[in-house]
């Protein structure tokens, strides 16, 4: 049998590694540690377990430690392998003995294990001092008690730590060009940069051109400054990295004892081919052929060539801002925390007059026009602590005594601020002039509105008076028969209906009618009318009602709403010549849109559309069919109120009206109402019960003696016991002297004291008084619809009067009893 596979050699050197085959080849009886058979178990025992492990490791046994390691720890002997099998660890690790003869002893001589994270250690062996860097610790070996040898678990972690120190080096150059914004800075942080890492390079130059042609250097350490005078193979580094020798001389050592024998020339890239600056870089001595200092140098050169375009870019943009100052037709100026101009453009001597170096140094107060300056000053200082201004317009005094308006936009930095001034004089006074052709033109459509709205008015009016007016001379005539004096009563009495009805429209379209809002489901009230606008529009008409949303609960007037939704209904009737299709649909909306040139409105709104298949609308009357007395329709078709009326209602209810038509494709009105989430109330107003007598005394309130003596001679004829008081101050004295009336019935408009207010403090003074309002008109009525009385509009009738002071009276009683 062979000698390396006898059974005694494969159970000391088990395995097929290549050591293991190695060991058992050697002639072990020719060394101080004799036959492997002999070899006692303290030492067979690691040395199978390290044969048998991929982990680096070594051992060393005997006096002189001679010297065992696995196929692991092959790569960090290198040219020493494999002659250093079996002999003294001392022989082979030399080079390191100073570094690791302590170690050893502890080990050896005082039992206690090593450990080392990281250790440097100058290994020659690839012939020269490499440097490297192991984790390893030294395990004591014992036999019978005694130390005999020792282990060595290593990992060598040269490439995690050289790699980990160049990436440093890229993260500091990264720091040290922040902020550089010149061709200096940027040189000097490429130097500050390679200084941290002398290792790689133990020196580091960089040259660049000066704005003569010449060269200009910095040395990253204060040893290297010598160097900057030497001659430098600077011309070869255009065309790319060059290796070099280092002629005979005096060099750096950086972090090393010994100076480098190598060095890179390495152009930094630049515009048009040249390049921005040249590096000459030493080489580290101990890292001979390692390709990873040329991929750092040139890292580091792609960096800084990007540092330089930047540095090239800000330059430029500074040049191009001197032009911008100077050049520029606006103002631009630079003031501090007093408000003194520290730095003005040459655009102030063509806009003010003044010359700039008159300019810098006085404050804003020797310019700014008086008036405007309490407000400049506030906002100065408002501006240190504050958003900047974006358009602020203020007035400059010209040397020639003028005012120039000029418009500031305005930046802080660094305890200074930045404005730059526009000149908007001219605009100013352009827009003056088009604010005056503006309201000349308004004034001339409001006439015009007047004249149209007037002229509707008093046609109307004059057509209802002629019938007022001609019954009530013939009504003079004392032998008329009682059935035509009976005729013209009743003439009378419906023209004051339909004057009435006229003066509601024109209020309506005005937004000045007193609504009386209730909380009503707009889907129930449709369907609810859907039988009567069937017959309003007839059986060639088609009504299709769809109900998109079932909780379209509004606050609004029933009243004016069904007045609203019928007037549509009849418009769109007319459209259609009597035969189409109607469709009313009702559904919800998040926004009303842009309308008549106002802006869209956000909010939850209930919206009517009803839309039909008539002619549609020309293009030039949708802009005016919601005026009143505006109409399309033939002579005695419309009075032009009914759109006005839906307007009015709309816009006073909180909501809006939008209309969509083409001419040959009908036409569609969108009603939008505030949507409410209140249950709906069925309570209304019953009908007017016939006129019956009545018990109680009233106090009428009127400042119009006329309507005075007219509202208590029907208040006497219903059976009512009256008093007439001509304002709120006489009718309050008249309550202190007797709080004995049952009713104060009260005009709204009067001078003083309105009946609003004046009802008002009979409630909180004498709360078992019923008040009843009366009203023609009253912009305080249509603005504070929740004032909480019964309302009796003007004019009305003796039935309405007796209606509402009795259910006022029966009010009273329920209060009372309750």
């Amino acid at each position: 049998m062979p000698l390396d596979m006898s059974p005694t050699l494969a159970q000391v050197f088990p395995g097929d590694s290549d050591m293991a085959r190695r060991m058992r080849e050697t002639d072990w009886a020719a060394t101080p540690l004799g036959p492997p058979e002999t070899w006692p178990t303290g030492l067979k025992t690691p040395l199978a377990m390290m044969l048998t492990s991929r982990f680096e490791m070594w051992l060393g046994w005997g006096e002189d430690l001679r010297f065992f390691y696995n196929d692991a720890y092959v790569p960090t002997l290198g040219i020493k392998h494999p002659k250093a099998l079996g002999r003294p660890v001392r022989e082979v690790w030399s080079e390191i003995r100073d570094d690791i003869e302590p170690q050893f002893r502890s080990v050896m001589l005082e039992g206690r294990p090593t450990w080392n994270k990281a250790m440097p250690l100058l290994l020659e062996r690839n012939g020269y001092p490499e440097e490297t860097y192991h984790t390893f610790s030294y395990s004591p070996l014992r036999e019978e008690g005694h130390i005999r040898g020792l282990m060595c678990v290593v990992t060598e972690e040269t490439e995690r730590v050289i790699s980990e120190r160049r990436l440093e080096t890229v993260r500091r150059l990264g720091e040290c060009l922040i902020g550089a914004v010149t061709q200096d800075a940027v040189l000097r942080g490429v130097c500050d940069a390679l200084a941290a890492n002398t290792e790689d390079f133990p020196f580091s130059l960089a040259y660049v051109r000066d704005p003569l042609g010449g060269l200009v250097g910095c040395s990253a350490t204060e040893e290297g400054r010598e160097l900057l005078q030497r001659s430098w193979p600077l011309a070869a580094a255009r065309a790319g990295l060059r290796k070099h020798a280092l002629p005979r001389g005096t060099y750096p050592t950086g972090a090393w004892s010994i100076p480098p024998t190598e060095c890179l020339t390495i152009p930094i890239p630049g515009l048009h081919g040249d390049p921005a600056a040249i590096l000459v870089l030493g080489l580290n001595p101990h890292r001979r052929d390692d390709e990873g200092l040329l991929d750092l140098a040139t890292l580091v050169a792609d960096r800084a060539a990007g540092a330089f375009a930047q540095a090239r870019s800000v330059e430029e943009e500074r040049r191009r801002s001197d032009r911008i100052w100077t050049n520029a037709r606006d103002l631009m100026v630079v003031i501090d925390a007093a408000g003194v101009f520290q730095s003005v453009s040459p655009a102030w001597t063509r806009i003010l007059g003044h010359r700039v170096e008159d300019v810098i140094g006085r404050p804003m107060e020797d310019f700014v026009d008086p008036a405007d300056l309490p407000l400049t000053r506030q906002t100065h200082r408002e501006l240190f602590h504050g958003p900047q201004l974006t358009g602020f317009e203020n007035r400059y005094r010209t040397l020639g005594g003028g005012v120039r308006w000029i418009s500031w936009n305005t930046a802080f930095e660094d305890g200074l601020i930045y404005g730059y001034g526009r000149d908007i004089t001219e605009e100013k006074q352009q827009a003056e002039a088009l604010r005056q052709t503006e309201e000349a033109l308004r004034q001339a459509q409001k006439m015009e509105a007047i004249g149209q709205l007037t002229g509707g008015v008093a046609h109307d009016f004059n057509n209802l008076l002629t019938v007022i007016r001609s019954s009530a001379d013939l009504l003079r005539s004392r032998d008329l028969p009682a059935d035509r004096r009976r005729r013209y009563i009743d003439a009378i009495s419906d023209t004051a209906d339909r004057a009435a009805k006229l003066t509601s429209q024109l209020l309506a379209f005005s937004r000045r009618q007193a609504l009386k809002p209730e909380h009503f489901n707009v889907a129930t009230k449709v369907e609810t009318l859907s039988d009567m606008l069937a017959s309003i529009l007839g059986a060639r008409i088609q009504l299709d009602v769809s109900i998109l949303c079932e909780d379209s609960f509004v606050e609004s007037d029933i009243n004016q709403f069904e007045t609203a939704l019928i007037n549509l209904a009849v418009n769109a009737r007319d459209a259609m010549d009597g035969e189409g299709a109607l469709a009313i649909r009702i559904d919800a909306a998040t926004a009303i849109p842009a309308l008549r040139g106002h802006a869209a409105s956000q909010g939850d709104f209930v919206t009517v559309s009803v839309a039909d298949d008539g002619g549609g609308i020309a293009p030039d009357d949708l802009a005016r069919i919601f005026e009143p007395f505006f109409t399309t329709k033939e002579v005695g078709r419309g009075t032009g109120l009914g759109l006005s009326q839906i307007y009015g209602f709309a816009k006073q209810s909180g909501g809006d009206v939008a209309v969509e038509s083409r001419l040959g494709h009908g036409s569609t009105f969108t009603l939008y109402l505030p949507r409410t989430r209140r249950v709906e109330t069925q309570a209304r107003l019953s009908p007017a019960p016939a006129r019956t007598r009545h018990e109680g005394r009233v106090l009428v309130v009127e400042d119009n003696a006329a309507i005075g003596e007219f509202a208590t001679q029907l208040l006497q004829d219903l059976g009512y016991r009256t008093e007439l008081a001509t304002n709120a101050v006489e009718a309050l004295a008249r309550l202190e002297a007797e709080a004995t009336f049952d009713i104060v019935f009260s005009d709204v408009v009067m001078p003083g004291i309105g009946g609003v207010e004046l009802a008002r403090i009979i409630k909180g003074r004498w709360p078992g008084v019923q008040v009843v309002l009366t009203s023609g008109y009253s912009h305080v009525l249509a603005t504070d619809a929740h004032h909480g009385f019964p309302l009796l509009h003007k004019p009305y009738s003796v039935e309405e009067l007796s209606h509402i002071l009795r259910q006022a009276r029966t009010e009273e009683r329920v209060e009372v009893g309750g």
